[in-house]
């Protein structure tokens, strides 16, 4: 589950030591830590891979005795510690449903030390927002939607069986060394009929977690896939723009979010960015109602966008015409004596041929009027033309799409 930037060169005061073995695991070293347990690299003895195995071990209600025992730090915290832990089973109970590239895998759930252990593979590459402070930006849409699409596709397999992750940001979606991205830590995910919540077990992200996670009385703030969304919107925001949004709470009184439809480009049209706006709307109501919606509004309003790779003739000097996206209008230049797909040597024999036809037809008025004694009349606007080149023009600089 962690990735190789992470791993830890001075081990936790409460991490198990290196060369511990749990069951077939041999400890290898510290990932990291978090405020609700500790991840390994572990050796798998069987199967002679790398594993990462979580570990359950609150740092403010539990720590580790002399021995691998975890024991809580205070009688009266036990019952929140073992409420933690049930969520901890229920989380690699909900990610061993699912196998999804998307989604991080569990490979076994154990029981020792009086705390729960999660074994996943190890997956090696950057956090998202590793790569952000590094200086990735979305400039495109393919940057955009080959950072969401995938996640996106793995939430509508938990979101199927009323299950949200609550919990998506940044941090928690690694990018792997081939590019792909995995959804991390489901801690915070649970059922629509969990009730009942012990506040001080909510985990909240701020700038991606938006109003309806931080009340749990109010009839019109309801979690659901429309949370998920929100916080998967203020990624691609982070994405786009480098910073997160405003806290979602503090946005009801002044949204002084910039809409991230003022950062479109040609390569990252307005249309796109417009969706996931509506994905950040402060109030549920105002996001879409589902993941599947949410993505079909997501590749509607790219289509016509996309870049198409065209093969082009090699050029002697560069081309320096602004591309057009496929299927946006956009107004004519006005033409130039040199404008591309015209040549100039047939404009000019075109231009000698109409003034000899001007001159021809002036000799046959005198000589007619001298034969006749009237005056011939002169060819009206328009009857006088020039031949459109064979193919309608340089097929070089018209290629067919």
């Amino acid at each position: 589950m962690a990735h190789e930037q992470g791993i830890a060169s001075i081990a936790p005061m409460n991490a198990l030591p290196v060369g511990t073995r749990l069951q077939e695991y041999v400890i290898r070293s510290v990932v990291g830590e978090g405020g609700f347990g500790i991840v390994y690299l572990a050796h798998d003895t069987m199967l002679d891979w790398e594993v990462a195995i979580k570990e359950y071990l609150p740092a403010s209600l539990a720590t580790r005795s002399a021995g691998a025992q975890v024991e809580v730090r205070l009688a009266g915290k036990r019952e929140l510690f073992m409420k933690g832990m049930r969520r901890f089973v229920n989380e690699a109970h909900i990610l061993a449903r699912f196998k999804h590239p998307a989604l991080v895998s569990v490979l076994r759930l154990m029981e020792a030390n009086s705390t729960a252990y999660m074994v996943m593979p190890f997956y090696r590459g950057q956090t998202l927002r590793e790569k952000v402070r590094n200086g990735f930006r979305a400039k495109t849409t393919e940057d955009l939607f080959s950072q969401l699409l995938p996640v996106l596709d793995g939430l509508t397999q938990i979101h199927s069986v009323d299950c949200y992750h609550l919990d998506i940001s940044s941090d928690n979606i690694l990018i792997l060394e081939n590019g792909a991205p995995v959804l991390l830590d489901f801690g915070a995910a649970r059922h629509t009929e969990l009730s009942g919540e012990d506040p001080t077990t909510i985990i909240l992200k701020p700038g991606f977690a938006p109003i309806e996670q931080y009340s749990n009385d109010d009839d019109e703030l309801v979690l659901g896939p429309w949370t998920d969304i929100y916080a998967i919107s203020a990624v691609a925001y982070l994405l786009v723009t480098g910073n997160m949004p405003t806290v979602s709470v503090a946005r009801i009184m002044k949204d002084t979010v910039r809409p991230l439809a003022s950062f479109a480009t040609p390569e990252l049209p307005a249309s796109v960015l417009e969706v996931i706006d509506a994905g950040l709307a402060v109030k549920p109501r105002g996001r879409p109602h589902s993941v599947k919606v949410y993505v079909q509004a997501l590749l509607k309003a790219a289509e016509g966008h996309a870049p198409i790779p065209v093969p082009r003739p090699p050029q002697t000097a560069p081309d320096n015409r602004a591309a057009t996206p496929q299927g946006r209008k956009t107004a004519a230049p006005p033409a130039s004596p040199d404008a591309p797909g015209e040549n100039p040597a047939i404009i000019r024999w075109a231009i000698l041929f109409v003034i000899l036809l001007i001159l021809a037809a002036a000799v046959l008025a005198m000589l007619s009027g001298r034969q006749g004694g009237g005056a011939a009349a002169l060819p009206k606007a328009g009857e006088i033309g020039m031949a459109a080149s064979p193919g309608g023009g340089d097929p070089a600089r018209c290629p067919k799409v």
